[in-house]
């Protein structure tokens, strides 16, 4: 055999080099279009639990994970950017009516001047000096438009290629950290991914079937009802009504009550035979908005152990902090902390070993899965136990 000439030292030295150039490299990317990986991110999870059901149907992962991005992650948010738009454009009148009130807390000039807020009030209000300046201004909305789209396509394919890809990744990281299914770092992986799972995916659908049926319930009721009690801005207070549903017992509540109150005063000043609408309305949204979640899907969500408080946060700090990627993110970072605290930060705190057990916090979280509690002995030669797939076991195990 030919024997080394170059000493290994100065081998492993050039390999961390390279190793390190290229980690930088990625960390510089990675850091640069945060906003859309853990957007990605976001659409795996959601989207998992629908890709596993479609794998058991089409048996081929590639096929699964088109299928499910095709059928789930483009239609929910073509409809959800459809209502944001329609939110906007029920806001902008009233804003501009409140501009001088809403100046000291709000950007009022970047609000108005923005290019789409302008295109739309030169369409609804045409004039030859405003349409020779739309030129312009919509070029500058189709390059941000470009920016949007591109980074919705990246974390699209992010999404795609980990649910394509799921299980190599689980094995690979079994292998990376050594120890197998009976690791601390497998454990806490796995608690993580279980924890993400109810997050994004049972909480999201929460407030997508709420918000879903109360813009059915308020256009409904505006279709049906007189002017004088007609609700305003109907689909804002729905996406509203949506984002209200995470709040315990209360769930949509907090909005269409006060709005009821607000129909029944406005009844009373317009005449009182007026009254039965508002009053068929507050009875349509409780059985409709608060009766069917919390029976239907409510009971599912309540078998997760997330914390539900922590999880508004997350949510409402991490969209202050990080601004819009922040309400995916935030959820993140309060996930990763639950679970250091619940299965790491105390044996750090007394010098004992960490295991995958959890000896902290147990109610305010997801248990590590089975095959990462189990002795060795328990899951069988190789360790594949029940947890073998790591994240992709896991959302199986829990639909």
């Amino acid at each position: 055999m030919t024997e080394r000439t170059i000493p290994s030292s100065r081998t492993r030295l050039g390999w961390w080099a390279l190793t390190g150039s290229l980690a930088a490299i990625v960390a510089f990317t990675a850091f640069s279009l945060l906003g859309t990986f853990v957007f990605g991110l976001f659409l795996y999870y959601g989207m998992r639990p629908i890709d596993h059901r479609i794998e058991d149907v089409v048996e081929s992962s590639d096929a699964a994970a088109l299928l499910t991005v095709l059928l789930t992650a483009l239609p929910f948010f073509l409809v959800g950017g459809y209502l944001v738009v329609m939110a906007l454009g029920e806001l902008l009148p009233h804003l501009r009516a409140y501009r001088e009130f809403l100046a000291p807390y709000v950007d009022t000039h970047a609000l108005f001047t923005h290019p789409f807020t302008t295109i739309v009030d030169i369409v609804r209000d045409p004039s030859k000096q405003a349409i020779e300046n739309l030129f312009p201004l919509v070029l500058g909305y189709l390059g941000e438009l470009a920016n949007v789209l591109t980074n919705f396509f990246v974390a699209v394919l992010f999404a795609f290629y980990l649910l394509r890809d799921d299980h190599h990744i689980a094995a690979w990281f079994r292998h990376l950290v050594g120890g197998g299914d009976g690791s601390a770092a497998y454990g806490y992986a796995t608690a993580v991914d279980r924890d993400l799972e109810a997050v994004y995916f049972s909480n999201v659908l929460l407030i997508a079937l709420v918000a879903g049926l109360a813009v059915v319930v308020y256009h409904g009721y505006n279709y049906l009802a007189p002017a004088p009690v007609a609700i305003p801005f109907p689909t804002v207070l729905a996406l509203l009504t949506g984002l209200t549903s995470l709040i315990p017992l209360v769930v949509g509540k907090v909005v269409y009550v006060p709005l009821v109150g607000y129909l029944v005063w406005a009844a009373t000043r317009a005449g009182e035979t007026l009254l039965v609408f508002p009053l068929v309305l507050l009875v349509v949204c409780f059985f409709v908005l608060d009766l069917v979640p919390m029976t239907f899907l409510l009971p599912e969500i309540a078998g997760r152990t997330t914390h539900v408080g922590l999880m508004m946060f997350g949510y409402v700090v991490g969209g202050v902090v990080f601004g819009w990627y922040g309400l995916f993110l935030g959820p993140l970072v309060i996930v990763l902390t639950i679970q250091v605290v619940r299965i790491a930060f105390r044996e750090l705190l007394y010098g004992e070993p960490v295991s995958p057990a959890v000896r902290s916090a147990p109610a305010i979280g997801s248990d590590p899965a089975p095959g990462a509690l189990a002795h060795p002995d328990e899951r069988g030669e190789g360790g594949s136990g029940d947890g073998a797939d790591g994240g992709s076991s896991d959302g199986d195990d829990e639909n």
